[in-house]
């Protein structure tokens, strides 16, 4: 199956399939994370780490120490969005072309 997709357009994916790999997984997190719904759960986890950095002294100095950022969006079999295609986003169709399919969109 060979995926065409030309950057700057709108585009349609669905998840057919859900990834067993960790690294598909995250780059469909990822793409996710472009569409709308995405950008404010974006903005609900900034959040979260803000409120949960540790500040403690270490060496006289004030010490940050972050958590790692939860992955809010975890696409499963059957869930869609809605992109605009980005020459870096058709890297990414690519390499998970075998979990999803790409229409154009409405």
């Amino acid at each position: 199956m060979a995926l065409e997709v030309k950057p700057g357009g709108k585009v349609s994916i669905e998840v057919i399939k859900t990834p067993r790999c960790e690294a598909a997984a995250k780059t469909l997190s990822r793409i996710f994370g472009k569409d709308l719904a995405g950008r404010n759960l974006r903005r609900h986890r900034k959040a979260l780490r803000a409120s949960a950095k540790m500040v403690h002294r270490r060496g006289g100095r004030p010490w940050e120490h972050a958590p790692r950022a939860p992955r809010l969006i975890r696409p499963e079999k059957a869930a869609t969005c809605t992109v605009l295609v980005t020459p870096e986003l058709v890297g990414d169709l690519k390499s998970v072309q075998r979990f999803i399919k790409v229409s154009a969109a409405k």
